[in-house]
């Protein structure tokens, strides 16, 4: 006889709420150690779960660090990349305030390595988010000057900006997060009126000689 499982509505919950804690340790763990000394062993006692219960869940620390990217993502209220440029102008403040709240936990990601992994992971996913949201904007573009233009977008808008203006600068998420708002809505005003340029400034140009 095929062995039965035994499942339940207080069964899921249960799961889902050890789940939940796997991750909330994870966070934890991240932002007094950073991302690159995690083991399964310390995300367990975090937990307070056994480490087995830690491989039941995430059997991989591959599928681990999936699972936390957008945890995180949750945790600072993106559900997904933004689909217009309407999310693109409104999002920046918000999420970067809510960055602060989890400052050394984004710190990690930013600036570690297995953070950098993960993020070129999703990296295909990101660059055709934000073609479709610039569609508009680069059509007619030479495609050096639409793919400048998207690269400088999604710049602007990522932890790695938010993280800059805080350490270099001193703003706080929703100030960071309203310049960034600004220097965006700058970028698709001068691409509006043709002023996006075609082509790097050459040497002397910089130099001025």
């Amino acid at each position: 006889m095929p062995t039965k499982t035994y499942d339940s509505p207080l069964r899921r919950r249960q799961q889902a709420a050890t789940r939940d804690a796997i991750l909330e340790a994870t966070g934890l763990l991240v932002e007094a150690e950073g991302l690159d000394a995690l083991s399964y062993a310390a995300i367990a006692a975090k937990a307070g779960v056994q480490e087995r219960t830690v491989y039941r869940h995430f059997p991989t620390k591959g599928e681990l660090l999936e699972a936390f990217w957008r945890w995180v993502n949750g945790q600072a209220g993106i559900a997904g990349f933004p689909t217009s440029e309407a999310e693109l102008l409104r999002l920046p403040p918000e999420v970067y305030a809510r960055f602060d709240e989890r400052a050394g936990m984004m710190a990690a990601l930013v600036f570690s390595e297995a953070g950098r992994k993960f993020r070129l992971r999703v990296n295909a996913e990101r660059q055709d988010a934000y073609r479709d949201i610039l569609a508009a904007r680069t059509e007619g573009l030479p495609p050096e000057a639409a793919n400048r233009l998207r690269a400088i977008v999604q710049l602007l808008y990522s932890a790695t900006a938010w993280a800059t203006l805080r350490d270099h600068w001193g703003l706080d998420g929703r100030a960071s997060g309203e310049t960034v708002s600004w220097a965006i809505r700058c970028l698709l005003d001068a691409t509006a009126r043709g002023d996006l340029p075609i082509s790097p400034p050459s040497a002397t140009d910089i130099s001025g000689k």
